[in-house]
């Protein structure tokens, strides 16, 4: 039988479909490389050509799963159809209400074995984010809807406070209760990017999504 030769791409991508399969199963901890290269039928060998280490699998699994979402918050963020006053908007919304399900794909990372894939997930999105969304805030400062002094922090603090305090990745929230701390600390949001007193009040946030987006 002739044997099948994969590019670099399909071959890289099919030892994340099997990693992410097993750290879903039995977590990052539990999983060697062993039990990669076992399932994949290949040699070690193969393994670390396309990844040096189980953490570089690790950091291009997530890197991966975080790809679409970042496409989307691209399409938004600097898109010159919506304002600046609706991108925000859009941004609280797509993390509280998730109209497009992104939640569900870091479910997996609730496992008591997969701390480290969190700790991964938090600085990427830190990292892969924060440029996005402080161009957003300079936006806002030009136009004069945010009085923001420094985008940059103001832009790490909003996605860690987010990511970490909201996320249902990270704690096993309700709907419903990660809604309540956002809601709660909406003051502070609002203060954080100088804006008026109930600009980001959750149902005037969904109102303006609603009548702009197709969600």
């Amino acid at each position: 039988m002739a044997r099948v030769t994969k590019s670099a791409s399909e071959r890289r991508n099919e030892i994340l479909d099997v990693t992410e399969s097993l750290f879903k199963q039995k977590g990052y901890e539990k999983t060697s490389t062993t039990d990669i290269t076992r399932t994949l039928g290949v040699a070690q060998g193969t393994l670390y050509y396309h990844f040096k280490s189980k953490e570089a699998l690790a950091n291009a699994l997530i890197n991966r799963q975080l790809k679409s979402i970042k496409k989307q918050f691209i399409e938004v963020i600097y898109n010159d159809s919506f304002s600046t006053y609706e991108k925000i908007a859009w941004i609280f919304v797509y993390e509280l209400d998730d109209p497009t399900g992104h939640i569900e794909i870091f479910k997996y990372l609730q496992h008591d074995n997969n701390a480290i894939l969190r700790q991964i997930l938090h600085i990427q999105t830190i990292c892969q984010f924060t440029p996005i969304l402080t161009d957003l805030i300079i936006q806002g400062n030009k136009e004069g809807v945010f009085h923001v002094k420094n985008p940059t922090l103001t832009a790490e603090f909003f996605l860690s406070t987010i990511h970490h305090w909201v996320d249902s990745s990270l704690f096993k929230w309700t709907p419903e209760e990660r809604i309540a701390r956002v809601v709660s600390i909406q003051p502070t949001f609002e203060h954080l990017f100088g804006v008026p007193s109930g600009k980001f009040d959750l149902q005037l946030l969904r109102e303006t999504v609603q009548a702009k987006f197709s969600y």
